[in-house]
């Protein structure tokens, strides 16, 4: 992970300058809830159906303001002394304890940060970053925003490095032998191994398209002999294609629907796993879409393969050192792609290497 892309190696949490899924839009209710972002405490709050998000630190004495009270309309008080912030731009407008004439008010050095905040396909969108916010339709999926999308969305922390997440996800090679037997694909072709494999730039610059041959023939490992053997009861599947782009968005296109996977940074070792599928049926296919994805893509997918599965071996990585082979081209490629071609400030240009 180091070497060549140095950007990349140093991002231990995450790229700034985008637009990260926070939470479920179901999810935050009357009460305040705390999130961290790419090592940044956030709360979140509610208020007339509008989410706001600040810095989750009263400056007064350091108390998470996730403990706060929701004392008067578009503000969060401290739950310690009642210093009251304005939930717009974090200006503190009053402190209670001090009474209505309080010279600490309106100070620019008690003012807390306030993150741009939009709702889109059924999560809490939050930026995190120095530079100005881009419209959040630059970082949100097309798909997800087209008219009658019906999002179904599983939201976790999980152990290990986002990068770990991400670059599994990216991965060619572990699904052919770690998810073989996953109940989700149990009745389908399974490849043993693909040829050819590669990261392709799609026409819009923003998604990189893996591609590859592959094998599906059972194969002989010499006198080790063959593997996987005959695999009778494999006799459907259809085609899936898988793409990534930045900063941490995995899509997997299944015939009639999408699954997006978010690896949002948390800390150096722990990651949010935003998990939606998305479809966009008939008003009369929603109901049977919805049950859909609660009887088998949720368990068998999200759960099964993606936590008890995909998870498992990313919270025990213990990388680096590491030895790649061949199949690690759709990883090196990922690293080296958005490594350079990631948002930067002004005075950060790329310094990676030809």
């Amino acid at each position: 992970m180091t070497g060549q892309w140095p950007e990349y190696a140093e991002a231990h949490l995450g790229f700034r300058n985008y637009w990260y899924p926070a939470m479920a839009s179901s999810s935050l209710g009357k009460r305040p809830q705390a999130v961290k972002l790419l090592g940044e405490d956030v709360v979140l709050v509610r208020d007339n159906g509008r989410a706001y998000a600040l810095n989750d630190r009263c400056p007064h004495r350091g108390v998470p303001l996730s403990m706060g009270r929701r004392q008067f309309p578009g503000t969060i008080s401290c739950a310690y002394h009642g210093w009251t912030y304005d939930l717009k731009d974090g200006n503190l407008v009053a402190a209670l304890t001090d009474g209505p004439d309080s010279p600490i008010c309106g100070k620019r050095s008690v003012r807390i940060a306030a993150y741009p905040v939009e709702e889109r396909a059924g999560l809490i969108w939050v930026y995190i970053g120095d530079a100005p916010a881009p419209p959040i339709e630059e970082d949100v999926p097309e798909e997800l925003l087209k008219a009658g999308t019906v999002p179904m969305v599983m939201v976790e922390t999980r152990k290990g490095n986002w990068r770990y997440g991400m670059e599994n996800a990216v991965d060619e090679a572990h699904a052919k032998y770690l998810h073989r037997r996953t109940p989700f694909y149990f009745f389908s072709k399974f490849p043993v191994y693909s040829t050819d494999v590669r990261m392709e730039v799609a026409e819009d610059g923003k998604w990189l398209v893996r591609t590859g041959k592959q094998v599906f023939d059972s194969q002989t490992y010499g006198e080790l002999g063959s593997w996987p053997g005959r695999e009778w009861w494999r006799v459907g599947g259809g085609v899936s294609t898988f793409a990534a782009r930045l900063p941490a968005i995995f899509r997997i296109s299944h015939k009639t629907w999408s699954d997006y996977q978010f690896f949002v940074p948390v800390d150096e070792h722990h990651h949010l796993a935003v998990m939606v599928s998305a479809k966009w049926p008939s008003r009369l296919g929603k109901a049977w879409w919805k049950l859909y994805y609660h009887a088998y893509v949720r368990p068998f997918h999200h759960i099964m393969l993606n936590r008890w599965e995909d998870d498992r071996m990313v919270s025990m990585m213990s990388i680096p050192p590491e030895k790649l082979f061949r199949p690690d081209i759709s990883v090196t490629t990922w690293r080296k792609w958005s490594s350079e071609t990631a948002r930067r400030t002004p005075e950060a240009p790329a310094t990676s290497k030809p």
